[in-house]
């Protein structure tokens, strides 16, 4: 598999940039987590291409990476929903058809948003994606607030302005105006193929998180709990969770 073509995609007045791995309008799109980028894929989208032998994009959310516009403040409380409507027109904008769509935590929920908003989503892999908010999550983020100078520090590799993102996104996940958010009730109307997988050691969810999740799709999605991993779970396990994505693509719910 070639190189990555780094590129910048502009929607909706944002200017995205973007890194594919493949020829072609991507098959599949990966979409980071809440202080993710694509650097922080690491070799994953690389190696999903080549095992799937399908072109596979990664993009930058505004304020990651060396996206803008650069948030002042929090997210809004419906930033996720938001996304997925720039979601809708990044797929548009790069020419993909159904793409296979990979999302890490908020970036499963917004993949999950948009899967239910379409009438013709592509198959959904949701990597430790969140569908409603659990005190593991609001408490891990808020010890995270507590010892901001660190973790801002440790982001200063990846993204420009990682103090105003980190701000934005540690702020709405424990905001009050965010605390009743949950996608549940409209899950069901995801029709694509689905995988959920989740580490049973996530520390920012319950096992409960994958397994409801999964429940209220219904019988098109399919949840694993993979043992001893935590919430970077393709950090953990790579190779097991490329495995885990390629067979659930090759598998009779998504070619049959």
């Amino acid at each position: 598999m070639s190189e990555a073509l780094h590129h910048v995609v502009e929607v909706d007045g944002r200017h995205l940039t973007a890194a594919t791995w493949g020829d072609g309008p991507p098959e599949i799109i990966m979409l980071h987590d809440g202080l993710g980028s694509i650097s922080q894929w690491r070799d994953v989208p690389a190696a999903l291409a080549t095992a799937t032998g399908r072109t596979v994009m990664a993009y930058d959310r505004s304020g990651h990476g060396e996206s803008l516009p650069t948030p002042t403040g929090w997210w809004p409380a419906d930033w996720l929903h938001q996304e997925a409507h720039v979601l809708d027109d990044l797929i548009d904008a790069v020419d993909a058809v159904r793409p296979v769509l990979v999302g890490h935590s908020d970036g499963g929920s917004i993949a999950a948003i948009h899967a239910a908003g379409a009438d013709d989503a592509g198959p959904l892999v949701l990597l430790a994606a969140h569908s409603w908010l659990e005190q593991e999550a609001v408490s891990e983020i808020a010890g995270m607030r507590e010892r901001a100078d660190d973790v801002v520090s440790r982001l200063g590799r990846f993204h420009a302005e990682p103090s105003a993102v980190f701000e934005a996104w540690s702020g709405v996940w424990t905001s009050r105006e965010f605390a009743a958010w949950d996608i549940r009730p409209m899950l069901h109307a995801v029709s694509a193929p689905t995988l959920v997988l989740q580490g049973t050691d996530d520390e920012f969810a319950t096992p409960g998180q994958a397994t409801l999740t999964a429940a209220a799709i219904g019988d098109n999605a399919d949840c694993r709990l993979l043992d001893g991993l935590r919430h970077l779970l393709h950090h953990d396990a790579p190779d097991l969770v490329i495995d885990t994505v390629v067979d659930f693509l090759n598998g009779d719910m998504v070619t049959g």
